[in-house]
């Protein structure tokens, strides 16, 4: 069996290996190279050494900030088998509209995220979309459709609940919104918390700037 020394030199350099890892974060990725690299792989005590650094580093990276990473939901530790990056809407009108029922997430996101994760037989465009469980920030759980709304992509059939119960309103709330694999049984997921700022009743987007006020010479 081949086997290859490695240095530390050719830890720092290693190259990234097409692995399918759907959170996608850096860390991630600099991880999986370095395990792949190391799979017939005999370290210097150098290379090691900086072996141990960097896990420590993206350790405490974690830790500072979690909610990059994964939901913060208690109820879901070691359900999660693989998710996506997280992605937060402040929420507009439509969103909690009753009558559309549905929550609008953005193409881009859709596209980069969670259609990656998809499996085959699991079609967003259609007639009936694809039945996921949808966790709230207690843990509990809402039946919805995760499906295309014509051009849009959007959770539905079941939203309203979300928003009855967590009494949403418009462009002051804003939602946190995670696409995972239970780990259970492999069913497709989602995590949304949600937040609140007070008072907030416009869209950044749309914010105007205030007008220039005359100021008088002395």
């Amino acid at each position: 069996m081949c086997r290859t020394f490695l240095t530390s030199d050719s830890i720092a350099s290693s190259p990234l290996s097409p692995v399918r890892l759907m959170s996608t974060t850096a860390e991630d990725l600099e991880a999986a190279s370095i395990l792949l690299s190391l799979q017939f792989a005999k370290l210097d005590d150098q290379a090691l050494k900086q072996l141990h650094e960097q896990i420590q580093a993206t350790q405490l990276h974690q830790q500072q900030r979690p909610n990059q990473y994964r939901p913060p939901i208690q109820a879901l530790e070691g359900m999660i088998r693989e998710r996506s990056m997280h992605y937060e809407k402040q929420l507009t009108k439509s969103d909690i509209d009753r009558g559309q029922g549905r929550l609008a997430l953005k193409n881009e996101y859709v596209d980069a995220s969670l259609r990656p994760m998809l499996r085959e037989g699991e079609i967003l465009e259609g007639r009936h979309g694809i039945q996921v469980f949808v966790y709230d920030g207690e843990g509990e759980e809402y039946q919805m459709k995760f499906k295309g709304w014509g051009k849009m992509v959007v959770l539905t059939s079941g939203w309203n609940q979300f928003v009855k119960r967590h009494e949403l309103r418009e462009e002051e709330d804003f939602v946190t919104i995670w696409m995972f694999r239970r780990s259970v049984d492999d069913r497709l997921c989602f995590a949304i918390t949600t937040r609140r700022e007070h008072g907030r009743h416009y869209n950044m987007k749309n914010r105007r700037a205030p007008k220039r006020q005359r100021t008088m010479e002395a």
